[in-house]
């Protein structure tokens, strides 16, 4: 499979690489060799005498640091960026006109992005044609234009494709620089380097020396001082690193509570003054610690000291029942510190609110205080009470900056992360990463770093921008090859991250690779061997899938995560025994149907216990029952006539069809070896459509993700999107009001271009029409007007912000209180009273950005409030599409049904327009 990956835009060679060698070739390989050759030297030499000019070659220094695949432009000098206030060289008309000519858009490129053009350069790279050059210099430009992440994916595979890439390999390591993944990108220059490629190796060799260099001197003080740390838990007479507290005062802090806890004499207490005196200070003033100190010298060490001995041995994790030890320390009035600490380190034992608060009456330590809150947060989303640990973690946050207690609140901001990302409110869980990463970093807090990579992975992992998710875990292995824990959750990634690219066996080693040091698989590792159980089967598998499910308890999972585990059995179960296998995913779907409102796990396990339930019973060929589960995950039922069904699961596909005679037809397939695309166009088999090519109108039934993306019928029929309604859309009844939403002016941070007014030719025959305008576009006002309309237009920006809505945006004019969003989750909590015919001209409305198992779109959530038909795009749409949706609507106004009407229209203009393709990207949902 691996074999099969493709680079986003094709993988034909670059130039360089075009010239075979070998004695076997035949006479015509050699003359296609050297026509290529000669095809390199005219882009290099065509320009004539105004060439330098072009590639502002004659210069000593390169303007860019990244790297262009032209090899004209691509000779080594020192990099020199521009100065600030410097005129950018003259870009060369003549030359360029002359490359334009020739139809070297790629070239025309290079040079306006040498020049400092950035956008015009993008604009003739994406016009040249598709090749790894041209995806390294699209990554060059994305990189120059602060896109990162997109310039990751791009150089990813075109390396993926031509691992030896020059350009490529040294973009990613610029990039890896850029987003601080300081080995990645040190790894990265050391394979230049090692390449020998004048000049170039020379540059990569020093920046690689130096980024090594910086991560070593702040690894090496970390560890230091870790050990320090160490070494005096485990003998009294090692010395206490007073000195190196105060670079790292969090993990001094943390190891002054391990070593006041562990000492087994007022002597050892005391010691600790001085280490206490500097956290002190660290933490503002005050003597918080060293009056702990006094306080615990004068304990009873004559009782305490046993018990400090065997809570030092659950300090080291040697301890063997912590269960006993914490029942002991409960029966052990004067130890109330121990049985606190022994709890924080062991949330396998079940404990309460009530005894945690018992444990801190008259407690000051803002430090303890904080440890506890987090831990009262657990309990709370452990009891199903999400809402109240989220505002608790962001309580104690709060506290732990006022109280200036840093390495706290990177703690907190990693679990506000971790809860982000569960609960699929996915940019909240990056940035929360994000922060926690970046105070760790100013903190020298090595550990924390990784930790908090690992939760940045998470979050774009979900997002499935791999390349991105991959990294950050690349650089957590290569930071942290030494922490078990680290390896495991990195390599559990992988293994997830193997999946989305459907590579089961580079899966199967990443997962061994997660279990290497005897760290069990958790519920994550239990998904990827139901999986892999499927795709590349052991017969250890079995044993080691259901040991972990055994593990799961209402003391270390919520509610939701315990239907997670459900799931994960039926769908292990299902490949083996279909009908033992649907038995427990619908137990999945029950436990999970009281969840729905409140936990996100609940509604991801719903939604793939229904794709597995389909799928496999397209396997088992009951198509039939394929058809109506799709229905029924989508809360309708199957509607009258000619029906169209279907879902995916990973590699699998189930797609099912009544025709007009009412014959049902089925395909399953298991072969898909690519992730799903954008154009659903070859989903459905061409003998299934041939059934529904008389069928008057088709109504596609299809489960997430399938449903906010175009192409999965022709279009040539008339189909639409069936989904559910909250409330019945019926024919409006009111007199006509006509709602346009046009000219918004959204916040200036959004960087959004002014889209057009909407034309009168196109509003013409409009009843009783409203329109707002300007600072009147607001959600508020546009909401109550949409309550009574009977037809909507709203001609805004589409854009992608997680942090408002897992669906796309509408972008109006923003409230006195700031917010400009029209959100999906607004919508459905409004009564559409006039049934009306919405048209969404705002781009990609229909289109969900990547997340996996949830669907939430705008156009589901309009039919969801009453709406009768919603016409919506997957892609943009030309500022002149308002006539496309007029002689839809007047279509519909004549009584033609709509998806007729959408029909008749679009192939009306694949007549008139033949090139105007946006059209078969327009969605009906119904």
């Amino acid at each position: 499979m691996a074999g099969m990956w493709q680079t986003p835009r094709g993988t034909r060679l670059p130039g360089r690489t075009g010239v075979a060698r070998g004695w076997g070739l035949v006479a015509l390989a050699l003359c296609m060799a050297l026509g290529f050759v000669a095809v390199r030297v005219w882009k290099q030499q065509g320009a004539g005498p105004e060439t330098p000019a072009l590639w502002l070659a004659d210069g000593p220094h390169r303007p860019l640091e990244v790297r262009l695949s032209l090899p004209a432009a691509d000779v080594y000098r020192p990099h020199a960026p521009p100065q600030r206030d410097a005129l950018a060289p003259p870009v060369p008309l003549g030359a360029l006109s002359r490359l334009e000519e020739r139809g070297d858009a790629h070239g025309v490129g290079i040079s306006y992005l040498l020049h400092g053009d950035t956008e015009q350069g993008l604009a003739y790279l994406r016009r040249a044609s598709p090749s790894l050059d041209r995806d390294s210099d699209l990554a060059a430009v994305a990189i120059l234009r602060g896109h990162s992440d997109e310039a990751l994916t791009l150089l990813d595979a075109t390396l993926e494709a031509m691992p030896e890439h020059p350009q490529a390999r040294w973009n990613r390591a610029v990039v890896a620089r850029e987003l601080g993944l300081t080995l990645l990108s040190a790894t990265a220059f050391e394979a230049v380097a090692a390449k020998g490629e004048p000049g170039w190796s020379d540059e990569a060799r020093e920046q690689a020396r130096t980024l090594r260099a910086r991560f070593q001197a702040r690894a090496d003080a970390w560890k230091a001082t870790r050990e320090a740390f160490r070494a005096r838990l485990r003998s009294p007479q090692a010395p206490v690193p007073v000195e190196a507290a105060a670079r790292f005062p969090g993990m001094a802090r943390e190891s002054f509570y391990e070593l006041l806890a562990t000492a087994e004499s007022s002597e050892q207490v005391q010691a600790l003054l001085p280490l206490a005196g500097v956290l002190d200070h660290a933490a503002g003033g005050g003597t918080v610690l060293e009056d702990t100190v006094r306080r615990m010298a004068a304990q009873d060490f004559a009782r305490r000291a046993p018990l400090a001995r065997e809570y030092a041995k659950l300090v080291q994790d040697a301890h063997p029942t912590p269960a006993s030890l914490i029942e002991r320390l409960r029966q052990e009035p004067t130890a109330k510190d121990l049985l606190l600490g022994a709890l924080l380190r062991t949330p396998g034992v079940a404990r309460t609110h009530e005894e945690l608060r018992a444990l801190t009456v008259g407690e000051t330590d803002p430090w303890i205080l904080s440890r506890v809150a987090q831990e009262g947060a657990r309990l709370d989303d452990l009891s199903g009470q999400g809402t109240q640990a989220g505002d608790q973690l962001r309580e104690a946050l709060g506290e732990c900056r006022a109280k200036k207690l840093p390495l706290r609140c990177v703690d907190l901001l990693i679990r506000l992360s971790s809860r982000a990302t569960a609960s699929n409110r996915l940019v909240e869980g990056e940035e929360s990463a994000r922060a926690a990463w970046q105070e760790a970093a100013a903190l020298g807090e090595w550990e924390r770093e990784g930790q908090a990579l690992v939760m940045l992975a998470n979050a774009t992992r979900f997002q499935v921008r791999v390349a991105l998710s991959r990294a950050y875990l690349t650089e957590s292995l290569a930071r942290q090859p030494d922490d078990c824990v680290a390896r495991t959750l990195a390599h559990r990634n992988l293994a997830s991250l193997a999946l989305m690219r459907f590579r089961p066996q580079e899966a199967r080693q990443e997962l061994e690779a997660s279990l290497a040091c005897g760290q069990t698989p958790g519920l994550q590792g239990a998904w990827i061997l139901a999986d892999l159980a499927r795709l590349a089967p052991r017969p250890s598998d079995e044993a080691l899938l259901l040991e972990e499910l055994a593990r799961v308890s209402p003391l270390r999972e919520n509610a939701g995560r315990r239907v997670l585990a459900t799931l994960i059995r039926g769908r292990f179960a299902v490949d083996r025994d279909w009908r033992e296998g649907q038995r427990v995913l619908r137990q999945a779907i029950a436990e999970a149907e009281p969840l729905l409102r409140v936990n996100a796990d609940a509604r991801d396990a719903r939604a793939v216990a229904f794709q597995t339930l389909a799928v496999s019973a397209g396997h088992a060929g009951a198509f039939r029952e394929a058809m109506d589960v799709v229905a029924e995950s989508l809360q309708v039922p199957v509607p009258e006539g000619c029906v169209l069904a279907a879902a995916v699961e990973a590699e699998r596909t189930v797609t099912v069809v009544r025709g007009p005679q009412g014959q049902v037809q089925g395909h399953y397939d298991a072969s898909r070896t690519v992730p799903l695309r954008d154009d659903l166009t070859g989903l459905v088999p061409g003998e299934l459509v041939a059934l529904l090519r008389d069928c008057p109108r088709v109504a596609v039934l299809a489960a997430a993700p399938l449903d906010s993306r175009a192409g999965i019928l022709p279009a040539d029929l008339a189909w639409s999107y069936r989904v559910s309604t909250g409330v019945p859309a019926t024919s409006p009844a009111k007199p006509p009001l006509h709602v346009v939403v046009s000219d918004v002016e959204p916040p200036q941070t959004l960087k959004l271009a002014r889209l057009p007014s909407a034309a009168e030719v196109d509003l013409a025959g409009a009843q009783r029409l409203l329109r707002l305008k300007g600072a009147q576009a607001t959600p508020e006002r546009v909401l109550e007007a949409m309550e009574q309309a009977t037809d909507i237009d709203i001609h805004a920006h589409g854009v992608v912000d997680r942090a408002l809505s897992d669906a796309t945006v509408i972008a109006l004019s923003p409230q006195q209180d700031g917010r400009y969003a029209l959100t999906a989750e607004q919508l459905r909590r409004r009564h559409l009273h006039g049934a009306p015919l919405v048209v969404l001209g705002a781009c990609s409305a229909a289109r969900l950005p990547p997340i996996l198992h949830e669907t939430s779109s705008l156009p589901q959530a309009f039919v969801a409030s009453g709406a009768r038909a919603v016409f919506a795009a997957t892609a943009e749409i030309p500022n002149d599409a308002g006539a496309f949706f007029r002689s839809v609507r007047e279509r519909i106004q004549s009584g033609e049904e709509p998806s007729q009407a959408l029909r008749a229209e679009r192939l009306d203009w694949h007549k008139k327009q033949p090139h105007m393709r946006w059209v078969d990207k327009v969605l009906l949902y119904q």
